[in-house]
């Protein structure tokens, strides 16, 4: 209460003094001044002891500038800063300073507006405060017997819910229960809010502050260090002057007689040499104030001046009656020769010692022609002169005011001395061009515009960028991390990498800080950063829990539930999950791998197999992902990957058909570069089955349409690809045992492949397959892996931060889609693959290339003994040499498969033949 009171005192309490009371009173309001600025001190220090974050913070400095401010209420100290001495000059100096100083702590009290900030969060407590009493008292008031009042929310128990009276059901208590939620207390304010709400009153109180400080400075009138009000207090001073040395010339008190000078155009002999006097010292002061008001420092410049009468004289009589230095009025005596008109007038008038420094020069000799001839301008009902030397009128009798100045920026100037009488009688007139205050104002004005166009940018911008900082950003990139993981589960690993690695750098970051600082900064700063992570915010949480649960989903779905999760995780009405989505048809390469000899290494590794297995699926998924593949489904010993085309340019596609075609020659090298895949060799369980045991797989490749979607039930669920073209690949891979080769592909997958990987797969039969009516060229590529050498010892350096492992994968995989990357050179540059295709010469693929065009042909005899001849390398007996059984046979698979077939009809084709065979299961 006290401090309200004396809030409402620093806001008013000044003010009150000199609008009421008298000077008597003054050290009474200075005693309550002092003690307002005790209290407010010491509310100062138990806030900054018993406050956190109070201490040199915003609040802190804004509550010490509005308790300094009260300093300026006491009148001993405003007496000193702004009150004038009585001494002169010094006078008129602190007379001003004290004009300009009582606007500036005028100013400066605004500050003071704040602490209704304090007042209004106060009031706001209590408010609450009692909103919870009342309703404690009201629970009280409905409690039944043996029932308590919990003291928080959080600690209610079984007991609270077990208490019922006789003859209640469940629907009473669930009606209570509900109530009682009702009149709960109030829920805590996140710490979001909070802080949000308190960077939200620090910029509205700033802004306010600014605008109320600042604002007033941009008007003239209002401007601590521009003062018109000189310029206005002399021009009428000097002009009520000048109008009473015209009454001492020609003028009385009665207006209704004519003067004398409005009669004739001469003096009168009767007090001739006083009439002479008299108009001299009119003169006189006609031509001080045209050389001090002409130019100097004033905002206002004198533009025109002239003589006005509506009732004793019209515009041609008062234009002979006002010129200067007329004989007839001045005589022979005090009249200035014209030869001596310059150098006297300037000698006499013009003035360097004011106080304000030189306030004129010259006058133009123009004008001083134009004061001493006929007065002929016409403005209005006055007839006058132009006393600058610019004249605009297009007449001699025109109006130089209309023609040259806008109405705001002329300014007329009367006496102040006139009486309502002596209105229509005779007075002079002063026109002044106030271009240059209507130019300061218009600057000031615009300037003022910017300021606010500033003001409320920055303003937008810092209130926005609190907003965005504490609740936008982060609920943009939750919802960044939500589409993520909608268009792609897998990703959410990734999140959670990057998530790791940036914690990972702000801690390193932290560390690196602290070692550049002293021990005392180090306390402090280590104290800030314990609170920081200590109390995080509701949103950085919220945005880490996404990241968990994506991964997690990303764990349990897998690539095959990307769909599912997406379909889920879009916007709709209802909250419930809906597995069974309808599939979506999709244009992709359909990779199928099979582990050969499974069945041997089941029996021979038993509980191992699950080993051996996942030990080529490292390789597979990782080849196939380095490549921009996705790994789809694994079946025991055989794995499903696909190459996704939709939605790709034409150059992308091609270049994702050559990047699949060499993940394949990829995962071929590496299971026969392996340490671990070679230590199988030597199993003896493979070794009593298999001769020559080595881990080896088939591998056939498709391009075609698929069905993307979920398979199974709302208990299961799995996400695949159902499509003739993915049993077709699987036929294809089936193949590879009859071929005795490592790949099979179809002529839609060779299309797609571009050019020069294309012309290094070798076309081996024209096929039908069960599923497909439509019968396809087989390729394969050559690979001779006898050549490859197991890896004697692995990498240098192992590197286990799974951060450090992905980001060296998408780097990899980044280099891959660049522009300037081609397959085909990877491929002919990589070693492993030169060495694979290094036993297979030209020469031998001309041979069966010729042999294939005939067997297609139906020329089957023709193509038998191509067919004889096509060894991998040239030999010198080609073409001499008998060939009596099938062991002269060349040992090239494709080659011993054809020449097979067309021996069982005797090497003679069917009269039908079409070119092309059902492919055997």
């Amino acid at each position: 209460v006290l401090t309200t009171a004396l809030t409402i005192y620093a806001l008013f309490g000044d003010d009150f003094r000199l609008c009421v009371t008298h000077k008597q009173t003054d050290e009474l309001f200075n005693a309550l001044t002092l003690f307002a600025c005790l209290v407010f001190g010491a509310e100062i220090v138990a806030n900054s002891l018993g406050q956190e974050e109070y201490f040199l913070g915003f609040f802190f400095w804004l509550d010490v500038g509005a308790t300094v401010t009260l300093v300026f209420d006491l009148t001993w100290v405003s007496r000193e800063l702004f009150c004038a001495s009585s001494e002169g000059e010094e006078a008129l100096k602190t007379s001003r300073a004290g004009r300009a100083g009582a606007r500036a702590s005028r100013t400066v009290r605004i500050i003071r507006l704040m602490r209704l900030v304090k007042l209004y969060k106060a009031y706001w407590v209590a408010m609450e405060k009692r909103k919870e009493e009342e309703a404690r008292k009201q629970r009280l008031l409905e409690l039944k017997p043996g029932e308590t009042i919990p003291e928080t929310s959080d600690s209610k128990t079984v007991s609270e819910f077990n208490v019922r009276q006789e003859g209640e059901d469940e629907d009473d208590l669930d009606d209570e229960n509900t109530k009682q939620e009702d009149q709960e207390e109030p829920k805590q304010e996140t710490r979001v809010g909070k802080k949000l709400s308190d960077m939200t009153t620090r910029r509205v109180i700033v802004l306010v502050l600014v605008m109320l400080l600042v604002l007033p400075q941009f008007d003239p009138s209002g401007n601590v260090g521009i003062s018109s009000s000189d310029f206005q207090d002399s021009a009428k001073f000097a002009s009520s002057m000048i109008f009473e040395r015209w009454r001492d010339w020609c003028g009385h008190s009665n207006v209704s007689v004519k003067p004398w000078c409005m009669e004739s155009l001469a003096t009168p002999t009767e007090n001739q040499e006083l009439h002479y006097r008299n108009r001299y010292e009119l003169e006189v002061a006609l031509l001080q104030f045209l050389y001090i008001h002409i130019s100097g420092g004033f905002l206002f410049r004198l533009y025109w001046i002239g003589a006005m009468s509506t009732l004793w004289a019209d515009s041609a009589y008062l234009g002979q009656l006002a010129p200067l230095n007329q004989e007839r009025w001045l005589g022979t005596d005090l009249r200035v020769s014209s030869a001596n008109l310059d150098t006297t007038w300037d000698t006499t008038y013009v003035r360097n010692d004011f106080y304000q420094g030189p306030v004129s020069s010259t006058i133009p000799s123009a004008t001083k022609q134009r004061l001493v001839n006929v007065w002929t301008e016409e403005c209005q009902t006055a007839v006058g002169i132009v006393v600058q030397s610019e004249v605009r009128a297009m007449v001699s009798t025109g109006c130089s005011i209309t023609e040259e100045l806008r109405c705001s920026e002329v300014e007329y100037v009367t006496p102040l001395t006139f009486s309502s009488e002596e209105s229509g009688t005779f007075s002079f007139v002063f026109a002044f061009d106030q271009r240059g205050f209507t130019q300061l104002e218009a600057g000031l004005s615009i300037v003022q515009t910017l300021f606010i166009c500033f003001a409320v940018g920055v303003g937008a911008m810092t209130f926005s960028k609190d907003a965005n900082e504490l609740l936008l950003n982060p609920i943009e990139r939750m919802i960044e991390k939500m589409e993520t993981i909608k268009d792609n589960p897998l990703e959410a690993m990734r999140l959670g990498d990057l998530e790791f690695r940036r914690e990972e750098v702000e801690e390193a970051r932290f560390r690196d800080k602290l070692s550049q600082m002293s021990r005392p900064w180090q306390i402090l700063y280590k104290y800030r950063h314990a609170k920081k992570y200590k109390e995080p915010m509701e949103t950085v949480m919220l945005e880490k829990t996404i990241i968990k649960l994506g991964g997690l989903l990303a764990l349990g779905f897998g690539e095959a539930g990307a769909e599912v999760i997406g379909q889920n995780m879009k916007v709709s009405a209802t909250a419930g999950v809906n597995a069974m989505v309808p599939g979506s048809k999709v244009d992709a390469i359909i990779g199928f791998c099979n582990i050969r000899h499974f069945m041997e290494a089941t029996e021979v590794l038993k509980e191992k197999v699950m080993l051996f297995v996942n030990q080529v699926g490292e390789i597979v998924h990782g080849c196939v992902d380095d490549f921009h593949g996705a790994p789809n489904r694994n079946i025991g010993d055989a794995f499903l990957v696909i190459w996704r085309l939709s939605g790709s340019s034409e150059e992308k596609q091609t270049k994702l058909a050559d990047m699949a075609l060499m993940s394949y020659v990829k995962i071929i090298a590496e299971i026969n570069k392996s340490r671990i895949l070679a230590g199988y060799r030597w199993h003896p369980g493979f070794q009593y089955r298999i001769q020559d045991f080595r881990v080896s797989m088939g591998f056939g490749l498709h391009h075609g349409w698929a069905i993307e979607g979920a398979i199974g039930s709302e208990y299961k669920i799995d996400a695949s690809y159902l499509s003739p073209n993915v049993s077709v690949t699987a036929k294809l891979e089936a193949a590879t045992s009859q071929f005795k080769v490592w790949m099979l592909l179809s002529h839609s997958m060779v299309h797609k492949c571009s050019h020069e990987v294309a012309l290094s797969c070798r076309l081996i039969d024209h096929v039908t397959v069960s599923g497909s009516r439509i019968p396809m060229r087989v390729y394969t590529m050559d690979l001779d892996t006898r050549r490859i050498a197991v890896e004697e010892k692995g990498p240098d350096r192992i590197i286990r931060n799974r951060f450090k492992i992905r980001q060296l994968r998408e780097v990899r995989k980044g280099e891959k889609m660049a522009e300037d990357y081609r397959v085909w050179d990877g491929m002919t540059n990589n070693p492993d693959v030169t060495k694979m295709r290094a036993l297979f010469s030209e020469e031998f693929f001309q041979r069966f290339h010729m042999a294939y065009r005939n067997y297609e042909a139906g020329e089957w005899l023709a193509a038998r003994d191509m067919l004889f001849t096509c060894h991998y390398q040239p030999r010198a007996d080609i073409g001499r040499r008998l060939v009596q059984s099938e062991a002269d046979w060349p040992e090239d698979g494709p080659t011993v498969t054809l020449l097979k077939f067309m021996q069982q009809r005797n090497f003679q084709a069917p009269s039908d033949w079409p070119g092309y065979r059902e492919l055997p299961e």
